[in-house]
C-alpha cells in the first residue's frame, strides 16, 4: 500500500452546519471571539511547555479524547488517572494557543520518565471556537502522524442537551462523591432546549465526519460509563486499545442527573420530535 493510500482521507468540512449554530450560552467577547480566545492564559503556558521540552527525548505512547460538552470525557479522565503510568489531562486546548498541535506533542515529550502514555481531552467546539483552528482534518493529521490516537465520547444528544442545559442554568458541573443528596426540581426552558438540540445534533455529525478517516476507539456514555459497574470494564478495554497494563479504577465523581428531576422532561421529549429533531433521542 502506498504512503498516500494510508493517509487518512480528507473531508471538507468547512461549510458543515455546526459553523452556523451558535452554542448556548457561549460566552462571547464583543459578540465576537469566545472569552478564552482573548486570554493570554494559552500563549504562557504554550511557552512553558516549550521550554520544558527543549532537549526531552521521552517518547510516550498518546491519545487524544473528543467528544461534546457533558458527553463523559471528565469522568473518563478521572478514571484514566487512577492507571498507573497514565499522565491524561483535561482541557489543554481550552485556551488559545499559536501552535495547539506542537503544544500536544511537546507536553508528550515533556513527561516525567514514569509515564508510558499521555492523553488530554479537547472539547469540539475548541478546536474552531478558540483555538480558530481553519483546517481541523490537518489538526487531526499532524497529531496522528505524530503518534495521538483519538477516543472519540458518545452520549444519547437529548440527555447530553438536558445535561448541558442544567449545568448551565445550576452553574453544578460535577458533584464529588458524598456530597448532599437533594433532589432539585427543574424545568429546561423550551427555546434553549431546542438551540441546544441544533447545536449539538451537528456538533455529533460533525465529530462522526471528522474523525471516520481516524478509526477512533468509540463509547457511549449510556453503555460504558452512566453505572458504576460499567467503569472497569470500560477502562480495561481502553488500556487493552493502548497496549497498556490495566489497573483497578473507582470514579470520584457523582452524577449530578441523579439529585436533578427535569419536570418538563416529556414535554421536551415531544418538543424534539416536532421540530424534527427526533433522531436526539436515541442516537446514543
Amino acid at each position: 500500500m502506498s504512503e498516500a493510500e494510508m493517509m487518512p482521507q480528507r473531508i471538507d468540512l468547512s461549510d458543515h452546519p455546526v459553523h452556523s449554530a451558535p452554542p448556548v450560552g457561549a460566552p462571547y467577547v464583543l459578540g465576537r471571539w469566545h472569552k478564552d480566545r482573548v486570554s493570554l492564559r494559552g500563549y504562557l503556558r504554550e511557552a512553558q511547555i516549550f521550554v520544558k521540552s527543549r532537549g526531552k527525548t521521552h517518547d510516550p505512547k498518546r491519545f487524544i479524547i473528543l467528544g461534546r460538552p457533558r458527553s463523559g470525557t471528565t469522568l473518563l479522565v478521572q478514571l484514566l488517572n487512577q492507571v498507573a503510568g497514565v499522565d491524561c489531562r483535561g482541557e489543554e486546548l481550552h485556551y488559545a494557543m499559536c501552535n495547539p498541535s506542537g503544544f500536544l506533542l511537546n507536553m508528550a515529550r515533556s513527561r516525567s520518565a514514569d509515564v508510558a502514555v499521555y492523553g488530554t481531552k479537547i472539547i469540539t467546539y475548541q478546536m474552531f471556537e478558540v483555538q480558530r483552528l481553519r483546517d481541523q482534518h490537518a489538526f487531526l493529521s499532524r497529531l496522528a502522524d505524530s503518534g495521538f490516537r483519538f477516543i472519540h465520547m458518545r452520549r444519547n444528544t437529548f440527555d447530553q442537551c438536558l445535561s448541558l442545559s442544567v449545568a448551565q442554568q445550576t452553574q453544578t458541573y460535577h458533584l464529588q462523591k458524598g456530597s448532599a443528596a437533594k433532589t432539585l426540581d427543574i424545568a429546561v426552558e423550551p427555546a434553549i432546549m431546542e438551540a441546544q438540540l441544533r447545536w449539538n445534533l451537528a456538533m455529533l455529525d460533525y465529530e462522526d465526519q471528522l474523525l471516520a478517516p481516524f478509526a477512533p476507539l468509540t463509547l457511549n456514555y449510556s453503555t460504558a460509563f452512566s453505572g458504576t459497574e460499567m467503569h472497569q470494564p470500560s477502562i480495561d478495554r481502553i488500556c487493552d486499545w493502548l497496549g497498556h497494563a490495566r489497573a483497578p479504577v473507582k470514579a470520584a465523581l457523582k452524577r449530578t442527573s441523579a439529585r436533578t428531576n427535569i419536570t418538563n422532561r416529556a414535554a421536551l421529549e415531544t418538543l424534539a420530535q416536532d421540530l424534527g429533531m427526533g433522531s436526539a433521542l436515541h442516537d446514543g
